[in-house]
């Protein structure tokens, strides 16, 4: 039953849409209707100011952090913890409070891999914010975020575990990002602009 609770209350945590309810309350707006139309911490950055992205980013990845730090605390099974952190990015990236869409999980993602393998993803995080400040596409910051963080998780020989699920939810958002923003990609994978296909955050 304590499973059962986790999962589920993983789901739910993740499915709480920050970004669209700070819209609403500090600017009577829908982050989805402008933007890239993702209810994430890129977009709500740039539809209410950067201060409050930054403040999004850090609730989103707070509950990745908050997900597994209960089922740790009810000291449910290592693969009950893994479905959950799977769900609580799920929940995320399609909120049943918002018709099943949301976010693209970065933010949630770092929030879980942040508490399972902080150093490496302080690494990976040090190299993300270069990138930004040289190209100043969030897109390509996350790209090499997540390359580099499954890169040394496999190279630090972490469990066969972690590794899965790092690559699990990388695909993850990965797989959201072009869902969402087919249109631009798919014409760009076509034709071979790779300008465009990074410049799609």
């Amino acid at each position: 039953m304590e499973s059962i609770a986790v999962l589920l209350m993983a789901f739910l945590l993740g499915s709480m849409p920050t970004a669209y309810l700070m819209g609403r309350a500090l600017k009577g707006i829908d982050v989805r209707e402008a933007g890239s139309g993702n209810s994430g911490a890129v977009n709500a950055g740039r539809q209410l100011g950067k201060g409050v992205g930054v403040l999004v980013l850090l609730i989103d990845a707070g509950k990745g952090i908050l997900a597994i730090l209960i089922g740790r605390a009810l000291q449910v099974p290592m693969l009950t913890l893994y479905i959950s952190a799977v769900l609580v990015v799920a929940g995320h990236n399609y909120s049943p409070f918002l018709g099943f869409r949301g976010g693209k999980g970065g933010a949630t993602v770092l929030g879980l891999s942040a508490l399972m393998l902080w150093q490496i993803t302080g690494i990976a995080i040090a190299l993300g914010a270069i990138i930004f400040l040289v190209t100043r596409r969030a897109v390509w910051a996350m790209a090499g975020v997540f390359m580099l963080l499954n890169a040394l998780t496999i190279a630090t020989a972490q469990g066969p575990g972690l590794i899965i699920l790092c690559l699990l939810l990388s695909l993850m958002v990965a797989a959201t990002h072009f869902s969402r923003r087919r249109a631009d990609l798919l014409p760009a994978l076509k034709s071979g602009d790779w300008r465009r296909i990074m410049s799609a955050d």
